[in-house]
């Protein structure tokens, strides 16, 4: 009986001590979506997003951190399409938005963009092209239009900025 008596309170320290270290990890954590971004430098995040396709399906779409280059933002995309697998790819996404466009977007002006996307299997290219409304701090809506072979695919989603 004596032994869980001594046990409760080194149970309630050793809480207390990781409580402790949870909180000065979480403090140290930096915030990834500054309120004001130099354009020149700041990644642009894309959510991920899906949309209805003919004959019940769905395409979903992932973009990884776009990184600014010479006047435009480069990453890679991924497009699912279910139950059509074949039509699924995956390559590289340019959109065309100079530094100049992003300052103007941060100051809440909406703007279109064009790009295109170019898949790794096979090198085919197709045209994206866009609208980014910004909300506030650095974040806001966007839509992607991919035009393929077959249809103009339309994705409507989130975005915000960060290092």
């Amino acid at each position: 009986m004596r032994h869980s008596v001594m046990a409760r309170p080194t149970v309630a320290v050793f809480v207390l001590l990781m409580l402790g270290a949870i909180s000065l990890i979480r403090a140290e954590k930096p915030n990834s979506t500054p309120a004001t971004s130099d354009p020149a430098t700041a990644k642009l995040f894309v959510d991920p997003s899906s949309t209805s396709v003919r004959l019940r399906g769905k395409a979903t779409l992932t973009v990884s951190p776009l990184t600014p280059q010479g006047g435009n933002f480069v990453g890679d995309y991924q497009l699912k399409v279910r139950p059509y697998f074949f039509k699924s790819e995956k390559g590289r996404l340019l959109l065309a938005i100079s530094d100049e466009a992003i300052r103007k977007l941060q100051a809440g002006t909406a703007l279109n963009f064009t790009g295109n996307a170019v898949t790794r299997e096979d090198g085919r290219t197709h045209t994206v092209v866009g609208r980014v409304t910004s909300s506030s701090g650095g974040c806001g809506s966007v839509t992607f239009s991919i035009v393929t072979d077959d249809a103009k695919v339309v994705f409507n989603t989130f975005y915000h900025f960060g290092i």
